[in-house]
C-alpha cells in the first residue's frame, strides 16, 4: 500500500530511451557516465547516461486501472509482419506448411486490436488468405502477453491445369486460428512478436476426367499447431 505522505511528495523519474520509466529515489548520478536509482519496490537499477532520455522530479502518480490508461503499447495504427509454420501430421503432403503474413489494423487504449490480414501460404498448393485479426493485450508494458483469434478465407493462387486428359480445378476454403502471443519491445515503436496458435484450414480441388466427364471433389483439412515469429511496428 502506498502511503498518503508518498503521494504528496515529489519522486525521481528516470525516462529511458526504450520508453520505460523508473520511479523512485536517485542514489547516484554521474552526468557523464551513469545513474543509479532505487525504485518504489526497493530494487536498485543502474543505467548508462547514453540509455537515459531525461531525469525529472515529479509528484508520484500510482498506476491506474485498465480503464484509465493504455496497457503496454501505444494506441494507434499497427503493422505486423510474420513468418510461420504449421506443425502436425506427417501424413499430409506438406509436413510443415510455410506462410508469410501481414496484418494492418488499429489498437485502442484498452488493449484491444482489430485488423485485416493477407499474405501467402503453402499447403497442397499456394493460397492467399484474407482474414480478420482480433487481439487483446493482457498486461505489461515492454513485455506484453495477449490472446488472438482470426478467421477468413483462403484463395488459391494456382491456376487450373490439365494433365493426361484430367482437368484440375482449385478452389478456396475457410480458415480459423486462436491462441496466445507475446510482444517484446526492444525500442520505441518496434517489438518482436511470437505466437502459438491452433490453426484450421480447408483447401479443395476438383478432378474432371475429359473422356467421360466424371467429376471428383477433394477437400484437404489441416488441423495444426501454428508457430509464428515476426515484428510489430506502431
Amino acid at each position: 500500500m502506498i502511503s498518503p505522505l508518498l503521494l504528496a511528495q515529489d519522486t525521481d523519474h528516470v525516462y529511458l530511451k526504450s520508453g520505460s520509466v523508473i520511479r523512485g529515489n536517485i542514489l547516484v548520478i554521474e552526468p557523464m557516465d551513469h545513474v543509479k536509482i532505487e525504485d518504489m519496490c526497493g530494487n536498485i537499477w543502474y543505467y548508462k547516461i547514453t540509455e537515459v532520455e531525461k531525469i525529472t522530479s515529479e509528484p508520484f502518480e500510482p498506476v491506474k486501472g485498465k480503464d484509465q490508461k493504455t496497457i503496454g503499447f501505444d494506441a494507434g495504427f499497427v503493422n505486423m509482419t510474420s513468418i510461420g509454420f504449421l506443425v502436425g501430421s506427417s501424413y499430409n503432403a506438406q509436413v510443415a506448411p510455410f506462410s508469410l503474413l501481414m496484418v494492418n489494423g488499429y489498437r485502442v487504449p484498452n488493449g484491444f486490436f482489430a485488423g485485416i490480414g493477407t499474405g501467402i501460404e503453402f499447403f497442397s498448393s499456394s493460397y492467399m488468405p484474407f482474414f480478420l485479426d482480433l487481439r487483446y493485450d493482457l498486461l505489461g508494458t515492454d513485455v506484453v502477453p495477449y490472446v488472438v483469434a482470426k478467421g477468413g478465407w483462403g484463395v488459391p493462387l494456382s491456376s487450373n491445369r490439365e494433365e493426361y486428359d484430367i482437368t484440375y480445378e482449385y478452389s478456396g476454403g475457410p480458415l480459423f486460428g486462436a491462441g496466445i502471443g507475446l510482444k517484446i519491445r526492444t525500442r520505441n515503436h518496434f517489438a518482436w512478436d511470437i505466437e502459438l496458435l491452433y490453426r484450421y484450414q480447408e483447401t479443395s480441388y476438383k478432378e474432371i476426367y475429359d473422356w467421360n466427364n466424371q467429376e471428383y471433389d477433394y477437400t484437404d483439412v489441416f488441423n495444426r499447431i501454428e508457430i509464428r515469429l515476426g515484428f510489430y511496428i506502431d
